[in-house]
């Protein structure tokens, strides 16, 4: 049994996969497998990809997501690490070995997230580690600043990036898998959320570095991606908010005020139809997401405070609502 499972999501990246795994072939940390679960490619991914060796493909007829892609390679796997990395990426040389220090150095952290610099030009940061505010907005820390000693200190952090993370199988075991019902966007927000009501924590660890092409994926369908993004945001509230943070500064008004706007904001955008997709989702399936909170609620051992110290407080205007959207 190998230590680390790399997990990568594909669909039709076969010219990033051709970056992607020799970068993960040339790694100083030799004890691990990768997993590729590709989602009904038509690019000839599979094909290049079967030219590796300790690499294991699981071949899909048709475009699951990315949340269900990764839980299929998690089920797949009986290492005690799981990396999970996106395929528009390449891996520095000694990235999973900085994860698994970080990993072992920490007993109380379940999730590591790597430094992730921007593919084209990585002066700049992807992301190092993320975050998500008061009314269920969720973005990288860093994303498009300068690198720097800034980002070159270890330090816990409340949520890992889905793209480039180190999780421990632990965490699976006591919180779960991600939720299949996501498909892509905020799968690892909530996933990080559940954990950390469960009492693991999170760690940035600047050594291992990635690089990235930003949302190289979701570019290819923007209407798509605007309505799992809206759809998620809210789904990821609506489960994991505890009541404390819920009233706490009248959250509860600014989360509906924002998701008012927002789709009035979308509509403006082109994306009305979308916007309207996802408020008709949450409605039909409201009993369905009541019952997932009440057993993600179920799994806090920390207190509500502790919470609502690591979500950023969110200041909304008339003005800003209007000029800014969400």
């Amino acid at each position: 049994m190998v230590k680390v499972t790399v997990i990568i999501p594909n669909w039709n990246g076969k010219e990033y996969l051709k970056t992607c795994l020799p970068s993960l072939i040339k790694q100083s940390f030799k004890d691990f497998e990768i997993i590729l679960i590709d989602n009904g490619s038509t690019d000839g991914s599979v094909k290049f990809a079967e030219r590796f060796v300790n690499l294991k493909i699981i071949k899909l007829k048709k475009n699951i997501g990315f949340a269900p892609a990764v839980n299929l390679g998690i089920e797949s796997s009986k290492s005690e690490y799981l990396v999970l990395l996106n395929n528009d990426t390449k891996v520095d040389i000694r990235c999973l070995e900085y994860l698994v220090k970080a990993a072992e150095s920490h007993p109380e952290v379940g999730m590591v997230a790597a430094k992730m610099l921007n593919f084209y030009n990585p002066k700049l940061i992807d992301s190092a580690g993320d975050y998500i505010d008061a009314v269920g907005h969720a973005n990288n820390i860093g994303w498009q600043e300068r690198d720097g000693e800034k980002f070159n200190q270890a330090k816990n952090i409340f949520l890992v990036s889905g793209g480039g993370c180190l999780i421990k199988r632990q965490v699976i075991l006591k919180v779960g898998l991600l939720d299949d019902d996501f498909f892509a966007y905020f799968e690892d927000v909530d996933f990080c959320f559940r954990a950390q009501l469960a009492g693991f924590k999170a760690w940035f660890e600047p050594r291992a570095k990635i690089f990235h092409v930003h949302k190289a994926t979701s570019r290819r369908n923007q209407g798509l991606t605007e309505y799992l993004q809206f759809r998620n945001m809210t789904i990821t509230v609506i489960k994991n908010f505890p009541p404390k943070l819920l009233i706490h500064n009248f959250n509860w008004l600014k989360i509906l005020l924002v998701n008012i706007n927002t789709v009035r904001f979308l509509a403006t955008q082109g994306y009305f139809k979308e916007a309207l997709k996802a408020e008709i989702y949450i409605l039909t399936h409201l009993l369905n997401i009541l019952l997932k909170r009440r057993k993600t609620q179920s799994l806090k051992v920390v207190s509500d405070e502790y919470i609502i110290s690591w979500v950023l407080p969110k200041k909304i205007t008339l003005f800003g609502l209007f000029r800014n959207g969400i």
